[in-house]
């Protein structure tokens, strides 16, 4: 007799000693994609806020001249 219950489909579980095997982009690879876009974006956006403070930052603390010690010029 056939079962009353639609079948599940069960995700490929894998043991754990496998996963401890994966590589990092393997891991990476095996998360759903819309997580994998969360941390791209993620990323590219702190990259982009890194860019926007280092500017920010030049601009308001302008960099030094250097300073020379008598024994390091030249002769």
């Amino acid at each position: 007799m056939a079962s009353s219950q639609p079948q599940q489909n069960r995700p490929n579980v894998q043991s754990s000693q496998s996963i401890r095997n994966r590589s990092l982009w393997g891991s990476y690879k095996a998360l759903p994609a819309r997580t994998r876009l969360y941390i791209s974006m993620g990323i590219c956006t702190v990259g982009a806020v890194g860019l926007f403070v280092s500017d920010y930052l030049q601009k308001v603390l302008p960099p030094q001249g250097r300073r020379t010690t008598p024994d390091s010029r030249p002769q």
